[in-house]
């Protein structure tokens, strides 16, 4: 019996240890939800607005990391060459997971065509 875990309910449909964050008010799991669920996407608006801004988002990145880079290239003691280095990993993996999801749009897309 020692070895259980103290467990709470921290709403009405999840149950967490005592020593989580999210002890003591189910309000924080069900703003997390809100946040990042189902709820939040159809909130943002259509599925173009939701593209543009996540391509947005995309170029952003990519901006910033060029930036960081130029800055690094002109003054090399005003930038860590580490935020240098996680600038462009960071750009690198939101172009590719852009990739990847628009590749996956595209097949569905040729899917949907070619199944009439």
């Amino acid at each position: 019996m020692d070895n259980m875990i103290s467990m709470m309910r921290t709403h009405q449909n999840h149950v967490g240890p005592l020593d989580s964050p999210y002890a003591g008010s189910g309000k924080n799991i069900l703003a997390l939800g809100k946040a990042t669920g189902a709820d939040a996407v159809t909130r943002s608006g259509t599925f173009e607005q939701a593209m543009l801004q996540a391509l947005d988002g995309v170029s952003n990145k990519q901006n910033y990391a060029s930036s960081l880079v130029q800055e690094a290239i002109i003054n090399p003691d005003a930038v860590d060459a580490h935020d240098v280095t996680i600038a462009q990993g960071m750009a690198n993996m939101s172009l590719s997971i852009t990739r990847n999801v628009l590749n996956r749009l595209v097949q569905g897309w040729r899917d949907l065509i070619n199944t009439r």
